[in-house]
């Protein structure tokens, strides 16, 4: 069922010889692709978990001994991924990765997946993020004089502001 890095390599020299195969367009630059993968290793946790944290452990260099830890984890990972690009040079990511590796079912997958778990997700808490830091800068935004239920659909209410103004700005290609 798996298939081996060597076979991986004949399969893909034996693709680029001559045949002409449908292909995703690969519009993406160097820095483009750096960034992207930069944020998705960083992400916003590191400004929304560094005080819970500190307050856990109690000490700021072990915090980032911490953050260097979790540095060196998520290198090893993109070095994996760096691998795997190298032996299968082909538009898709982990699509073609599962696909050629194990069966397509895995790429769809992982695909939808991504899609609900690894996209969605993260969107949704960088703007319930940005919506609690707007509340704490500016109390006047969410003091409604009445229960903490309607404080906290304000709150949610920004955030889905947030999400909605940046899918606009991004579908019109700002």
């Amino acid at each position: 069922m798996l298939k081996t890095y060597n076979s991986l390599l004949d399969q893909e020299s034996k693709n680029h010889q001559g045949q002409v195969e449908p292909d995703l367009v690969r519009k993406l630059s160097l820095f483009s692709t750096t960034n992207i993968v930069i944020a998705n290793m960083i992400g916003a946790g590191i400004f929304t978990t560094s005080g819970l944290l500190i307050k856990e452990i109690g000490h700021p260099i072990l915090l980032m001994v911490l953050w260097v830890a979790g540095g060196l984890i998520a290198l090893c990972g993109a070095l994996c991924y760096g691998v795997l690009a190298s032996a299968m040079p082909r538009a898709g990511g982990e699509y073609v990765f599962l696909s050629r590796l194990f069966h397509p079912i895995f790429g769809f997958l992982s695909g939808w997946v991504s899609f609900l778990v690894g996209f969605s997700a993260p969107i949704a808490a960088s703007a319930i993020g940005v919506s609690e830091y707007l509340a704490r800068s500016f109390p006047q935004i969410v003091d409604t004089g009445h229960s903490s239920l309607s404080v906290w659909m304000v709150k949610k209410s920004i955030a889905i502001a947030i999400v909605i103004t940046f899918t606009l700005l991004h579908s019109l290609g700002i």
